[in-house]
């Protein structure tokens, strides 16, 4: 396995764990077998957890920004041949669809997003990682009002990220396509 290619493993699996079992479950030793790598791999790329946390929210972010251009392009497309409705449920229907497909990326930004709180030395990641996953609801937002200013964009980004939050967390139920949409809509 190439440098890149192991590094990116070690990364994923470090999502993967924090999805799964929060901060405490991210070791060296637990992110070497989560990746697949011989033991002391992790080690190696990032000899102090902070190092492996910080380059773990990087990726994280970069991964969320990846998903955001490619609905961003959907949109267009879809604005641009069927009209505005129809560009506003497609979004709805695939940021419905985020919150199931892509859990383990919304877990894992949620356990950074707390551990930067609580700690110093991951000052900014929060606010990184929150930037990253609510750009695409924030384009979109900012795209259908025009460019006004008294859109509560912040407001409408927060309700939607705050309804995938109670559903990645078990706490309610799956957003629907019509609360999302219905949010977008509010703003027209």
């Amino acid at each position: 396995m190439e440098k890149a290619a192991r590094r990116e493993a070690i990364l994923n699996g470090v999502i993967d764990l924090l999805a799964a079992q929060g901060l405490d479950g991210v070791t060296h030793r637990a992110v070497d077998q989560a990746a697949g790598l011989p033991q002391g791999s992790t080690t190696y790329y990032f000899p102090k957890k902070i190092s492996l946390l910080i380059a773990a929210s990087q990726q994280l972010a970069a991964l969320l920004e990846k998903e955001c251009d490619e609905l961003q392009v959907g949109f267009a497309d879809i604005a641009a041949k069927q009209g505005m409705e129809a560009a506003i449920e497609y979004v709805a229907e695939e940021i419905v669809a985020y919150a199931d497909a892509e859990r383990r990326l919304f877990l894992a930004r949620v356990e950074l997003t707390l551990a930067a709180a609580r700690r110093d030395d991951l000052a900014g990641v929060g606010e990184q990682l929150t930037a990253a996953a609510r750009r695409p609801i924030e384009f979109f937002l900012r795209l259908i009002s025009s460019g006004r200013g008294d859109v509560p964009i912040e407001t409408c980004a927060g309700l939607i990220d705050g309804v995938s939050l109670m559903y990645a967390t078990g706490q309610g139920p799956k957003p629907t396509t019509a609360q999302v949409a219905a949010v977008f809509r509010a703003i027209l």
